[in-house]
């Protein structure tokens, strides 16, 4: 009977410990989450400033050269975007707005103390454009093209001794642009561009036209600027969970 009882107490003592070590190899691993991360989204209005360098040409078959304007200009944007929840692909819309002096001018001593002037002078010009871009989250690479319009001065003038005479003419030309550029968000609110685009603003007549005595002038430029944007409503767009 001892060695019974003996053999009964070591195998209950086994079988114990062979529950115990089932029950720890059968205990879930529960692993910590990774933080969650927003991705930023470009929905919604903005508004902005911009500022930048643009040169380009006026040219007509009257002249024996193009003239070559060229300046500052400065001015403000609205748009609008939409980004899809999940999506890297922007579209939007986009107006703005720019007072100029992008110009060229040329004088010329006649002798006897008279003196010419000619000078063509872009003084505002703006766009209303289409806008497509691929973000990779707080950074948006884009296409655009729209309308185009710009104001236009051409001028000349003669004086000498006791006399001066001079005649201006301005025009309003609507073309197109076209360009590109890249924008990033500073922070949720604000974002900051850099952008390019090309302008053709097509043929108008100036002094009258042919007919009267006067010409047509075929204006275009390129322009380079920086912008500063701020978001409306930042955060109520779609906006998906980076892991």
């Amino acid at each position: 009977m001892r060695y019974l009882s003996t053999i009964v107490a070591a195998g209950l003592v086994l079988g114990t410990a062979q529950v115990a070590s089932a029950a720890d190899l059968g205990r879930p691993v529960y692993k910590a989450a990774p933080p969650v991360v927003m991705a930023y989204n470009w929905s919604g209005f903005y508004a902005g400033i911009h500022g930048g360098y643009g040169w380009g040409e006026l040219g007509s078959n009257v002249f024996s050269g193009n003239a070559k304007q060229d300046g500052w200009f400065g001015g403000g944007q609205i748009g609008w975007n939409w980004q899809g929840a999940g999506s890297p692909w922007v579209f939007g819309v986009e107006v703005d707005s720019a007072w100029a002096n992008i110009k060229d001018d040329v004088s010329a001593n006649l002798g006897g103390g008279v003196v010419a002037n000619a000078f063509s002078e872009m003084d505002y010009f703006g766009t209303a454009r289409l806008r497509v871009g691929y973000a990779v989250d707080r950074v948006l690479w884009y296409a655009t093209g729209g309308l185009a319009w710009g104001h236009n001065e051409i001028g000349a003038s003669v004086a000498g001794p006791g006399f001066a005479a001079g005649a201006t003419s301005a025009n309003t030309h609507i073309g197109f642009a076209v360009g590109g550029g890249l924008e990033w968000a500073l922070v949720d609110n604000w974002t900051a561009k850099v952008e390019y685009l090309y302008l053709d603003f097509g043929s108008e007549n100036y002094f009258g036209g042919p007919a009267a005595g006067g010409f047509d002038a075929d204006l275009s430029a390129h322009t380079v600027k920086v912008g500063l944007n701020y978001r409306f409503g930042y955060g109520k767009g779609p906006v998906i969970a980076k892991y």
